[in-house]
C-alpha cells in the first residue's frame, strides 16, 4: 500500500492558479483587455488571435488536476479497490459535467443552436473541467510513456484538423474551444499531466534531484518548441481555439510554476497562508466563484466593475479560508 502524503507544493500550486483565475474571472473586460500576452497577431475575420496572458490559467488548471491525479487514483485504489475508485473518479467528474450543462441551459435555454447549418454546442470551463477528467480516467491504465505518445497524437490530431478540417471555424463560434477542443486538446492536456505525475509522485527508483532536472528540461523544450511554432502562419496559440502552440506554452509555464512551488516546499516545508487554503479544494472554490459572477453579472444584469471584482474576491477568500479552518473541505 502506498503510504499517505501531503505534497505541499501541489496545494500550494493549485492555490496560486486558482486565486489567478478568480481574478481573472473578476475582472473588468477593459482590464483584461489591456494585459495582452506578448504573443500578438493579425486579427482573422472572425476573432482576434492573440494569446492573452490569463489565458494561461484555465490550461494550468487543468494541468495542475492531472499532476495529482495518477497518485490519488493509486493511493485509493489501494484501500477501496479499482471498482469503487473508478466509480468515484466518475462521479466526480461527473457532477462537474452536469453543472456546467446545467447553468449553460441556464443561461442560453439549449445546449446548442444552428450557424450556418452547423450545430454549435455551447460551452464552457466547468463542463470542460469534468469531460477531460472522464477522459483521461482510462488512460491510467496504460504506461505513462505511451500514454503521453497517445495524447500527443490527439492534440497534431486536432490542430490538423483546426488548419484543415474546418474545425477551426467551429472552435471560433463555440465558447472555451467547445466539445471538440476539449476532447482533444484540453484531454492531451490532462493526459500528459497525469504522464508528469506519475513521473514525479510514484517513480521511487530516480531521485528527486534528477528527476526535478528532467522535469525542467522538458518543460523548457516543450515551451520553446510553442513558442517558436506559434509564429508559423496559421499555428497562432489562441484560447478560445485551443491551438497546439496555446496547450504547449500553457503547459511550458505550469511546468514552470510547478518547479517554482517545489522550491517554495523545500525552503517553507509547511502550507503557506491563503495558498493553501485555496488549493486543498479547488474546484469547490471555483465553482462558488463562477456561481457568484453568474447570479449577480448574468441573472442580476450588474455590470461587473473594479469595486465589485474586489469585493467577489474578498468574499471568495473568506469562503476558501473558512472551508479550510473549519475543515469542512466538501471533495470533488
Amino acid at each position: 500500500m502506498r503510504k499517505k502524503k501531503r505534497f505541499y507544493w501541489i496545494d500550494h500550486a493549485r492555490g496560486f492558479i486558482m486565486i489567478f483565475l478568480v481574478i481573472t474571472l473578476y475582472l473588468p473586460p477593459e482590464i483584461r483587455e489591456a494585459a495582452r500576452f506578448f504573443l500578438e497577431h493579425p486579427e482573422n475575420s472572425t476573432t482576434v488571435t492573440y494569446m492573452n496572458l490569463f489565458d494561461i490559467g484555465a490550461a494550468a488548471f487543468i494541468f495542475i488536476m492531472g499532476i495529482l491525479m495518477p497518485y490519488s487514483f493509486s493511493r485509493r485504489r489501494d484501500t477501496r479497490g479499482t471498482k469503487k475508485t473508478v466509480l468515484h473518479l466518475i462521479l466526480r467528474y461527473s457532477i462537474l459535467l452536469a453543472l456546467g450543462l446545467v447553468i449553460i441551459l441556464i443561461d442560453h435555454g439549449s445546449f446548442f443552436e444552428m450557424i450556418g447549418g452547423v450545430p454549435i454546442i455551447y460551452w464552457d470551463v466547468l463542463p470542460t473541467l469534468g469531460l477531460v477528467g472522464l477522459i483521461a480516467i482510462p488512460f491510467l491504465f496504460i504506461n505513462y510513456r505511451y500514454r503521453a505518445i497517445i495524447a500527443g497524437f490527439m492534440l497534431i490530431f486536432y490542430q490538423l484538423m483546426v488548419m484543415y478540417g474546418g474545425w477551426r471555424e467551429y472552435a471560433i463560434e463555440s465558447i472555451h474551444g467547445g466539445i471538440l477542443g476539449s476532447i482533444f486538446s484540453f484531454s492531451s492536456l490532462m493526459i500528459f499531466a497525469t504522464c508528469f505525475g506519475e513521473y514525479l509522485l510514484m517513480n521511487d527508483s530516480l531521485a528527486d534531484k534528477k528527476k526535478y532536472i528532467t522535469y525542467f528540461l522538458i518543460g523548457l523544450i516543450i515551451f520553446i518548441v510553442g513558442l517558436l511554432i506559434s509564429f508559423i502562419p496559421g499555428w497562432y496559440p489562441n484560447k478560445r481555439q485551443v491551438t497546439l502552440t496555446y496547450i504547449l506554452i500553457s503547459m511550458g509555464a505550469s511546468i514552470a510554476l510547478t518547479l517554482i512551488c517545489i522550491g517554495l516546499d523545500k525552503l517553507v516545508k509547511k502550507p503557506i497562508f491563503i495558498l493553501d487554503s485555496f488549493g486543498k479544494n479547488p474546484l469547490l472554490i471555483y465553482i462558488v466563484a463562477v456561481v457568484i459572477e453568474y447570479i449577480i453579472v448574468d441573472l442580476i444584469g450588474i455590470e461587473l466593475n473594479l469595486l465589485l471584482g474586489i469585493l467577489f474576491m474578498a468574499l471568495v477568500t473568506i469562503i476558501a479560508l473558512l472551508l479550510d479552518r473549519t475543515k469542512k473541505i466538501i471533495k470533488l
